[in-house]
């Protein structure tokens, strides 16, 4: 049962991870075009994203491995927050584009 607990609010939390990272990418849109980004920039955020994903996956099971899963969770989460959180200090669509990629990484 404990097992069952753990993997619940694991679970859990991932569900909410994802889902306030994938609110994020239609928001930075929105507001960047409302900011008069080019569309070309817009769509720099949009790779960024992925470019982020592809970096996570690719450098997660490293630093999971090393440090732990709750750590490594712990650390993305708080690197995800303070990229979403520092979006409306610099308003320059390549420094979304690097915020975006950070805040990405599992």
């Amino acid at each position: 049962m404990r097992m069952m607990i753990s993997f619940a609010a694991l679970f859990l939390s991932v569900i909410l991870l994802q889902l306030s990272s994938g609110g994020v990418g239609p928001l930075d849109a929105l507001s960047g075009l409302s900011l008069d980004f080019s569309r070309q920039q817009v769509g720099l955020l949009g790779s960024a994203h992925f470019f982020g994903f592809f970096i996570g996956c690719w450098w997660a099971p490293r630093l999971m491995g090393s440090i732990g899963h709750s750590r490594a969770f712990a650390a993305f989460t708080a690197s995800g927050a303070i990229g979403l959180l520092a979006h409306m200090l610099w308003i320059d669509p390549y420094a979304w584009a690097a915020m975006r990629v950070k805040k990405v990484q599992p």
